[in-house]
């Protein structure tokens, strides 16, 4: 654990302010939920909550299956980071999503990106180099609030349909109704 050197006293109600530079570094938002937990030496530890992890198992399974359906990538996240992806792109897991694609995912729409159509594809992660020829970008929605995403994305064809985005919603829907 780091030692930020930050003390702060419990108020009456028994609240702590979360400085702000912890809040922007860990990407909390006002109403972002958080778990708390006990360790036995009575260390308290929050955590960001991220119901999709609680699917990743399942999530992995997913990514493989859709994959091959689609013949194509495909990584499943949380608001946060990565958590399931094609066998080719094991890598990615745990790598934080980009900020454009966070603020893609507040329109909560699906998008279907192509070369074709000169449409400006989206990095997947921070700091992510790679040069995507398509993209689907498809929300999870569980109970009207976004928890995550999948993207399905290639990078030696240009073959991504609107069947493909269909599959993502799909599967979207299925993840949805499992964190509900």
């Amino acid at each position: 654990m780091k030692d930020t050197g930050i003390v702060r006293r419990i108020d009456e109600l028994g609240r702590i302010v979360i400085p702000k530079e912890i809040r922007r570094t860990m990407r909390l938002k006002e109403g972002t939920p958080v778990q708390i937990y006990i360790n036995k030496m009575g260390e308290l530890t929050l955590t960001k909550y991220s119901p999709i992890v609680d699917v990743s198992e399942t999530s992995k399974l997913f990514c493989d299956v859709v994959g091959d359906i689609i013949d194509n990538n495909v990584v499943i996240f949380d608001k946060d980071n990565i958590i399931a992806a094609t066998n080719k792109k094991k890598d990615y897991i745990g790598k934080q999503i980009s900020v454009p694609l966070e603020e893609l995912l507040e329109d909560r729409k699906s998008y279907l990106l192509t070369q074709s159509e000169n449409s400006k594809m989206l990095p997947i992660f921070q700091d992510d180099n790679n040069t995507y020829l398509g993209q689907i970008i498809v929300p999870i929605l569980a109970n009207s609030d976004i928890v995550g995403g999948i993207v399905a994305f290639e990078n030696e064809t240009n073959k991504l349909t609107v069947a493909d985005v269909k599959i993502l919603q799909t599967i979207a829907g299925f993840i949805a109704k499992q964190v509900e």
